[in-house]
């Protein structure tokens, strides 16, 4: 019994089949399939039952998963830590920028990934707001060693990779003439302004654009300060996409309404890091976060 075997056993557990399971790990559909019959062969029982359409997990199969992953929680622990010594990072914060506007509830969608992200790398995280614009700057200058972004960013000297995506809901001022529905479509939303934040170029591109892109009608409305801010929402009915508002909730004033089916779009997160700085590993990180279900 090794550490890939246990991988693979969690893998095909929460994918459902040995195929989904080896493209998670990067690996072949053979090695998964050979892995599996050796370790059956070795607990002389089955972990899975085999079906026409992927596979699902006997009891024996379920109940040696849920040993597995608590294995590989401590292995993770354990590389994390000699990892971190090595490098004689383990006291050392590491420095998270999120880009995202200030708002009334962002601090909680900051302290969850100030703990998730601690766990992975095995030392403390702190987590500040950033603009878009100096974001990446303060990255390259070293002030932070690490951006979140709602979509890609680009760069020579910038490794990028996605995270995941979070789903995304809309966001008014109480009094809005659709508060009293339960969800809203982008068809009652074509008559009222969209929010375009200054400063947050990503959230421009990987949240409003890719909404005009799958069909809103909505004109998008620059705001630049506060005051215009409420103006906007109070005086001209506009609204605002809001992602990971099932941590944050709605600030006070405000409400928050899902898109139906079909009209809402799951949206990217990312990190990025200084090319050739960082020991952050994106599998081992995608992998934690799945486990603690932030993001899909």
């Amino acid at each position: 019994m090794n550490i890939k075997q246990l991988k693979y056993v969690c893998a095909i557990v929460d994918s459902g089949s040995f195929s989904s399971a080896a493209a998670c790990e990067g690996v072949s559909v053979q090695a998964v399939s050979k892995a599996m019959a050796e370790l059956e062969g070795k607990l002389g029982t089955p972990l899975f039952e085999r079906m026409s359409v992927g596979v699902r997990p006997t009891p024996f199969g379920r109940a040696f998963a849920a040993r597995a992953r608590r294995v590989l929680d401590e292995w993770d622990s354990l590389e994390r830590f000699a990892r971190n010594s090595t490098l004689g990072a383990a006291d050392v914060p590491f420095r998270m920028g999120f880009c995202c506007p200030s708002y009334s509830g962002v601090e909680k969608f900051c302290m969850l990934i100030s703990t998730v992200t601690g766990r992975v790398l095995g030392r403390k995280v702190e987590v500040t707001l950033e603009a878009c614009s100096e974001a990446l700057d303060d990255l390259r200058s070293g002030k932070l060693d690490g951006i979140i972004t709602v979509g890609p960013v680009s760069g020579d000297d910038v490794v990028c990779g996605a995270l995941g995506t979070i789903g995304s809901c809309v966001l008014f001022a109480k009094g809005h003439p659709l508060e009293a529905k339960e969800c809203v479509t982008l068809d009652d939303l074509a008559d009222y302004p969209v929010l375009d934040p200054t400063n947050f170029e990503h959230f421009h591109d990987a949240v409003l654009s890719a909404y005009l892109a799958h069909g809103l009608l909505s004109e998008p409305h620059e705001v630049t300060t506060h005051d215009t801010s409420i103006e906007f929402f109070t005086k001209k009915n506009g609204y605002t996409f809001i992602v990971g508002g099932n941590v944050t909730g709605a600030a006070e004033g405000l409400v928050m309404r899902p898109l139906v089916p079909g009209d809402a779009l799951a949206i990217p997160i990312c990190l990025t890091t200084p090319k050739g700085a960082s020991s952050v590993d994106f599998v081992e990180f995608r992998h934690a976060l799945s486990r603690l279900t932030l993001f899909a």
